[in-house]
């Protein structure tokens, strides 16, 4: 690793930090701006909860401390990683939601490995058959699916794939009194099962943008000079797509796919909802509608995280494939 890439290194990981911090600052006032008193919010489930209880919570909560204390101590237990008592549980946030971060990663991380396989692969032939009826084919696809709703065609799958052709499950992740532990091979293929359409939604959203830019970033490099004078060499077209163009065009799709982490990441609360695919989309949707803010809360802190990390990952990357790149 050389000094240069250590001060790339060094002065990116310092902008994520600083971009953590400003999303741990929103995270605290978005929260207290929202007209509803906390403390009431924990005892409404048991109306006959007497008033000492409140009074408890309040103390409990350091809603009598100011803002600023507040603040310090929001902060504190942040990085202590004392993210609060969920409303609805009754149990620390991240109790309740460790199990579901994990299934949404396993359906994120399956949706963004297709999506990337399956956009280069096709963006590439389209480049290589520009004009021709693969490359109209193939960019008429991905123009109908970019602005396509998630929600819309997760329902549609949902409708045609489970209901219609009962190919595969309609909802949760996987048949209801399971535990995905002691793991077998069944497991597995119960676990597949119902990821197919959930993942499949995702990929097909996200796959648009993955391939236009792919295409499009293959054609432009395709007219370079260095790549004329590969073909005068006698290399064939495998072989120019291969050494040359591919890993030029790449570079690109390398910042698409940080930015679709977000996308996705969006999506999967759409998608989780639609398939009752119980990953943290899906108890985001329910805290909202509980008023569970310190889930709410600890979802979004960990939602901004994500994508800060994937931006930083994604720059790196760049600057590995191609050292001529300056990121400030």
């Amino acid at each position: 690793m050389g000094k240069p890439f250590r001060r790339i290194l060094a002065r990116r990981l310092f902008n994520a930090f600083i971009t953590i911090l400003l999303i741990m600052s929103l995270n605290f006032v978005l929260f207290r701006m929202v007209p509803a008193d906390p403390a009431l919010l924990m005892m409404k489930r048991d109306p006959q909860t007497p008033m000492s209880v409140y009074w408890r919570n309040v103390e409990i909560m350091g809603l009598n401390d100011s803002l600023p204390e507040q603040y310090v101590n929001y902060m504190i237990d942040t990085f202590t990683l004392e993210w609060g008592i969920s409303y609805t549980y009754r149990e620390d946030v991240v109790d309740v939601t460790k199990a579901a971060v994990g299934w949404t990663v396993l359906l994120i991380g399956t949706a963004t490995a297709f999506t990337f396989i399956i956009g280069v692969a096709l963006g590439k032939i389209a480049a290589m058959k520009r004009g021709k009826a693969s490359d109209i084919t193939i960019s008429g696809f991905g123009i109908f699916f970019y602005g396509m709703p998630v929600f819309w065609f997760a329902l549609v799958l949902l409708i045609i794939f489970a209901g219609w052709l009962s190919w595969f499950p309609s909802s949760d992740r996987m048949e209801p009194g399971t535990h995905l532990f002691p793991l077998s091979f069944d497991k597995i293929i119960d676990v597949i099962e119902h990821m197919v359409l959930p993942a499949a939604t995702m990929t097909i959203g996200a796959l648009a943008g993955i391939i236009l830019i792919m295409r499009n970033s293959l054609v432009d490099v395709l007219t370079e000079d260095y790549i004329v004078t590969a073909y005068a060499k006698g290399l064939s077209g495998r072989e120019v797509m291969k050494r040359h163009a591919g890993p030029n065009a790449r570079l690109p799709i390398v910042t698409t796919l940080a930015m679709d982490v977000a996308f996705i990441f969006g999506g999967a609360f759409q998608v989780e909802i639609v398939f009752n695919y119980k990953g943290i989309g899906w108890y985001t949707i329910q805290a909202i509608w509980n008023s569970d803010y310190p889930m709410c809360q600890f979802i979004f802190l960990i939602g901004g995280v994500a994508v800060v990390v994937a931006n930083l990952i994604a720059d790196l990357v760049l600057v590995k494939l191609d050292p001529r790149v300056q990121i400030t």
